[in-house]
């Protein structure tokens, strides 16, 4: 990994950490905040995977959420279409609650003194 990749990465950490934070103290939507934790592990993993933590609840989370609307994309929804739906997300959201909010603790405490600069 060259000095560029890693600057890179250690960006993508920061903001994985900054957003496990949010998702945390409730800044950002359940849900908005795990699609985008998706999308930062992909950049990180892109460059060079993640070692020493198993982060792989986030995927499996992903993707029993993936196919419900969410943020404005509701907006293109029926309320009786999304009252089914949400009954569905909410028992998603029961099964994976406790272990997600321990691995944002993990991401929070294991990164807190990563570097911006190489």
């Amino acid at each position: 990994m060259n000095k560029f990749d890693e600057l890179k990465r250690n960006r993508f950490i920061k903001k994985l950490r900054s957003n496990s934070i949010a998702i945390a103290t409730n800044q950002i939507g359940i849900h908005s905040g795990y699609f985008k934790m998706h999308y930062l592990l992909g950049r990180i993993n892109d460059i060079k995977v993640l070692e020493n933590i198993d982060l792989s609840i986030f995927e499996t989370y992903y993707n029993e959420i993936q196919t419900h609307p969410i943020g404005d994309e509701r907006k293109l929804y029926s309320k009786e279409f999304l009252d089914k739906l949400d009954l569905k997300l909410k028992r998603i959201d029961e099964r994976y609650l406790d272990a997600l909010t321990e691995k944002c603790g993990e991401i929070i405490e294991k990164f807190k003194d990563i570097k911006d600069f190489c």
